[in-house]
């Protein structure tokens, strides 16, 4: 190959990893606002900052007005989609372009970090994996707006500054930074950024280099997330007391020594979901590059860094509480491993290629998997007739909509159709009256209407309308 072919080769390979990149920003934020709201977490999210929105209360997020002693974490996320809401007017966009945001600067620090010491075809191939995996651009982080994509975005700036930080010891910037995005993370979630502490203490694996460290410059590296943590959390007891206690129990004594709110599975669950769900095929080219990298040619980094992973599983493996989720900060750690052959290599070139074909090979299929959960919803779901209804200004029915004892996807479209003129009744108590038209979401709630009165089912659940429309005739005459 000639020089020319060869600059050509080059520039061509900038340029395509390039339009990948930004391919992947476009991926992120493709229709946000497709999929309805889901209930528990990103359902809070969405009252919390809606308050926050409607009251001005910036100190801490309320939840029916009243301090939120079930959702403990900072508020850093419930802050950044209130002004979402400011900006956009509150809807699904607004609540969910936080996390996109954070997943595109997350492809972005990646990317620069790898291409700068690798490449830009290692580079691309990251992002590729990142998009194709099931541990990203999925539910619960990087599509809905829950806080686990900015968490992600902490961590991996905080490992990536980490990495820096032990290739140049005597640099006082990368302990400010180090230092700063751990705080971020911490004022993100808590005790969930917390874990990873050890794992930055392990990934050293060498005694000599820890000799090297002064104590001073460790202690401004932690100085930073201490002093915000103390500052955040001491001020939240102050201005709402027993905030403590209860992150005391929903965080800690709650969630690790007891499974919270179901959440209760085997030791070996986070490598099933790996395996099934979240890196799928890659735990395969994850083994064969550790034997390849780590083992054969004895690479520290790739060692390192498989040691952290390696501790950050265990620990939370030993937590009572196990959701899948909890894993998503180490997928951009664990696509970062799974390229490693492609620079790390002493292999002729075709074996790269052969491995590249691989990485493409898994993620095409991928992101096709991604993009349909993304895009789609099915089953019976309130959240979709009430995201239609905000959308298209109307409900389709005047009716009473029964919900359970917690609601907060009912709630939060109460109070965003009362803004548009539209009264949303919602009823939780069988006090019905002959005539009266009831919208019925859950099987339970449908038994129950049928024991107490006689009812006549005008609507059965469809695509269109997925839920039942019963109207009520007349109560049953008691034995």
């Amino acid at each position: 190959m000639s020089a020319g072919q060869l600059k050509g080769f080059f520039v061509l390979e900038r340029v395509a990893s390039v339009l990948l990149l930004l391919l992947g920003f476009w991926v992120l934020c493709y229709r946000l606002d497709a999929v309805p709201m889901k209930c528990w977490d990103e359902s809070r999210q969405a009252n919390n900052a809606l308050e926050m929105l409607q009251s001005g209360n910036w100190l801490y997020p309320t939840y029916e007005g009243q301090p939120d002693f079930w959702n403990t974490k900072p508020h850093l996320l419930i802050v950044l989609q209130t002004i979402g809401m400011k900006i956009l007017g509150p809807g699904l966009l607004a609540l969910r372009l936080p996390s996109a945001l954070a997943g595109c600067l997350t492809l972005v620090l990646w990317f620069r970090f790898i291409f700068r010491r690798q490449g830009y075809l290692p580079a691309a191939s990251w992002v590729l994996v990142m998009l194709g995996c099931g541990g990203f651009n999925a539910y619960h982080i990087v599509r809905t707006g829950d806080y686990d994509a900015l968490l992600t975005l902490c961590i991996s700036s905080t490992i990536i500054s980490w990495i820096q930080l032990l290739e140049n010891p005597e640099s006082r910037r990368y302990y400010l930074q180090v230092g700063g995005w751990f705080a971020a993370a911490l004022l993100t979630k808590g005790i969930a950024a917390a874990i990873w502490l050890p794992v930055l203490l392990i990934i050293p694996l060498d005694l000599q280099f820890w000799r090297k460290f002064k104590i001073r410059f460790i202690f401004n590296m932690l100085l930073i997330p201490l002093v915000a943590a103390v500052v955040y959390y001491g001020f939240r007891e102050w201005i709402t007391p027993g905030y403590l206690k209860a992150v005391f129990f929903n965080e800690w004594s709650g969630r690790y020594f007891n499974p919270n709110e179901g959440h209760k599975a085997a030791w070996w669950y986070y490598l099933k979901v790996l395996w099934q769900d979240y890196f799928t095929g890659y735990i395969a080219l994850l083994i064969i590059a550790w034997f390849w990298v780590g083992i054969i040619n004895g690479k520290k980094e790739f060692n390192r860094l498989i040691a952290g992973i390696v501790l950050f599983m265990v620990i939370i493996s030993a937590s009572a509480t196990r959701i899948y989720w909890y894993l998503a900060p180490a997928i951009p750690i664990m696509a970062y491993l799974v390229v490693s052959p492609l620079f790390t290599s002493p292999k002729p070139l075709k074996y790269q290629w052969m491995w590249l074909l691989c990485l493409i090979g898994f993620a095409v299929p991928g992101y096709f998997d991604n993009y349909n959960r993304n895009t789609t919803s099915h089953g019976v779901r309130p959240e979709l007739v009430l995201m239609q209804a905000e959308k298209n200004n109307r409900l389709p029915y005047q009716a009473y909509w029964h919900i359970g004892s917690y609601n907060p996807i009912e709630k939060y479209y109460k109070a965003i159709l009362k803004n548009k003129g539209i009264s949303l009744k919602l009823s939780s108590k069988f006090d019905y009256k002959p005539k009266d038209t009831v919208i019925i979401s859950q099987m339970p709630f449908l038994d129950s209407l049928n024991n107490k009165y006689l009812v006549r089912q005008h609507h059965y659940p469809n695509d269109e309308f997925p839920l039942w429309v019963m109207v009520v005739e007349g109560s049953k005459s008691q034995p």
